[in-house]
């Protein structure tokens, strides 16, 4: 998957390499239309966001925003995404500059193997904090196929096996939904956490 895609990525045009309907631009917008059915008049945050180019598929939300820590994504994304209840800003995922329990929706789409596994565990406590009680956490991660190799992708710092990563997602949320879809590259997997405080 290339990284922080957007709209005139190559990577990301249905007739890049032959293909009839890209394979990644389909997982991405996969993963956003997931997204769509639990933020319908909610607070979301969407944490990374690239270049704002998934943002942009999430619809029904209330006031949505954006974070990564590029400045150039997220200049990107100002200029061709931002409009009406939906803004972008410069943060990361090891502090979330955003108040204690005052998001509905916190959307995590293949961010979280980008860190390392101790700022996971960060992310993961950062997202508690801001979300409200009963708000969710929506993510996707790939995971470790059967024989327990990786993607080989350099940009990703922690691709986990199956059972850990949704044993890691158990500890810190009640699971309400997790599902393993096959990705491009590597299974991937779908969780809908609920904080409960």
């Amino acid at each position: 998957m290339a990284e922080r895609a957007h709209p005139n990525d190559i990577g990301f045009q249905d007739e890049w390499l032959g293909f009839k309907k890209n394979p990644y631009k389909k997982a991405l917008e996969k993963r956003y239309e997931f997204c769509n059915k639990f933020i319908k008049n909610k607070i979301v945050i969407d944490l990374p966001c690239g270049t704002g180019w998934g943002t942009s598929m999430l619809k029904g939300y209330k006031s949505i925003t954006g974070i990564d820590i590029s400045q150039e994504a997220i200049d990107f994304a100002v200029k061709k995404y931002q409009k009406n209840n939906r803004k972008f800003e410069l943060g990361s995922m090891e502090k979330i500059n955003i108040l204690d329990n005052s998001v509905d929706v916190v959307i995590c789409l293949e961010g979280f193997e980008h860190v390392e596994k101790e700022i996971g565990l960060v992310f993961l406590s950062e997202a508690k904090r801001i979300l409200k009680s009963g708000g969710l956490i929506i993510m996707t991660a790939p995971v470790l196929d059967e024989n327990g190799n990786g993607s080989g992708n350099p940009y990703h710092l922690c691709e986990y096996p199956e059972k850990e990563l949704v044993d890691l997602i158990a500890s810190n949320f009640k699971i309400v939904k997790v599902e393993k879809v096959e990705g491009p590259e590597l299974p991937i997997m779908y969780f809908v956490g609920e904080t409960q405080k």
